[in-house]
């Protein structure tokens, strides 16, 4: 099969929903399948290629807040060009353009944009404007679901939110899951890293709506209870200055370390060290992240929000606790700290949880069956 991955996440991947893509490609490419990704570019074309995978680059200009519309008209014009040469489209959300095309359509949510609209505090000026902008996101996001012969989300959260916001029958809604990449798997058992008792690790996008300055303000309650914890922070994102100047003013800049954006790597060293991983998020489909760190063997804090709760099961897998409550969630890191045994509980049945759900092999067999699916 031939098949055109349709993405608005840069390549290669900087984030979860890239990785997301690049993985699956890789194994529908192992398969025997063809792949070829499509995603936005700068002012020009531009072809490049990425793991033995091409990638075209399509015009995107930042026209708010027709933007998504603008790049839809390259997209579509580009689709007819290859259409003789491709069997289906992949879409993957948040906000590729709509498409218009007679070949199939699967399209994934991993983030539906107006229910992450509902989940956004009006904190600045950047969080009123996705706010606004989520009336012209909404109406592309419709237009994708109309057309698609396959919907799917990542998680059973996203499908309760596809039928929730978009009004979307969830029996036509396929859960393909998330999983983790090989090489955490592999990694965790072939690496020699000890585990540091006292390293507490956050990695994703700095974002208001991830919950880091929830995170940064426990390590206040984190810090009295239990000498030498120290917070490290992985990622970047518009939120950063902001993290910055509240560790300052809780006079945190010993115990909170930001490593910025590190190379796959080291973002593997990290977890395998971190006796601790938190996910603090108010809003999450079903991060990749978390799935990570449980892979490699590290005790989980997050909120108990869709998405996470898909794969945290309280006091089995990891510790849930409610979000925007830095209190709650400092006391939370604090009795795993003092509790190395319930640690390595957790580790252990989420390692195992991982495995025997979340592995691309097993996402991939549910991609193949709605793949036939939609084009029977």
């Amino acid at each position: 099969m031939k098949i055109a991955m349709l993405t608005s996440v840069p390549f290669p991947p900087a984030c979860g929903i890239g990785n997301y893509v690049s993985n699956l490609s890789d194994k529908l490419t192992r398969r025997g399948h063809e792949v070829v990704i499509i995603t936005r570019g700068g002012p020009k074309w531009q072809v490049t290629t990425y793991d033995n995978l091409v990638v075209y680059k399509l015009p995107f200009i930042m026209a708010y807040p027709f933007h998504v519309d603008i790049h839809g008209l390259f997209v579509n014009r580009f689709l007819k060009t290859i259409a003789q040469d491709i069997d289906l489209v992949h879409v993957h959300t948040p906000l590729p353009p709509a498409i218009i095309t007679q070949l199939p359509i699967v399209t994934t949510f991993h983030t539906p944009h107006f229910a992450d609209f509902y989940s956004t505090d009006l904190v600045n000026i950047r969080q009123a404007l996705i706010r606004f902008l989520a009336i012209f996101d909404y109406r592309i996001e419709k237009s994708l679901i109309h057309s698609s012969n396959i919907l799917s989300s990542v998680s059973e959260g996203v499908k309760i939110d596809l039928e929730r916001y978009y009004q979307t029958n969830p029996r036509q809604i396929r859960v393909f899951g998330n999983a983790v990449s090989d090489r955490f798997l592999n990694s965790a058992n072939s690496l020699s890293i000890e585990k540091d008792d006292l390293k507490i690790l956050y990695v994703g996008r700095f974002d208001y709506r991830k919950g880091l300055l929830d995170l940064v303000e426990s390590m206040k309650i984190v810090t009295r209870s239990v000498a030498g914890a120290r917070l490290v922070l992985v990622g970047e994102g518009s939120l950063l200055p902001q993290v910055i100047r509240r560790i300052k003013e809780l006079d945190l800049q010993k115990q909170v370390e930001i490593k910025g954006f590190v190379s796959r790597e080291e973002v593997i060293a990290h977890y395998l060290s971190a006796s601790i991983f938190v996910l603090p998020s108010h809003y999450e489909g079903l991060a990749t992240t978390s799935l990570e760190a449980m892979a490699c063997k590290a005790a989980v804090v997050a909120t108990n929000v869709r998405g996470n709760s898909d794969v945290i099961k309280s006091g089995y897998t990891g510790l849930l606790v409610p979000k925007k409550e830095p209190c709650t969630l400092g006391n939370a890191i604090v009795h795993l700290l003092k509790h190395p045994k319930l640690r390595e509980e957790l580790a252990k049945n989420a390692r195992k949880l991982v495995e025997e759900n979340f592995t691309w092999e097993k996402v991939t067999d549910r991609v193949l069956e709605a793949y036939l699916a939609a084009t029977k």
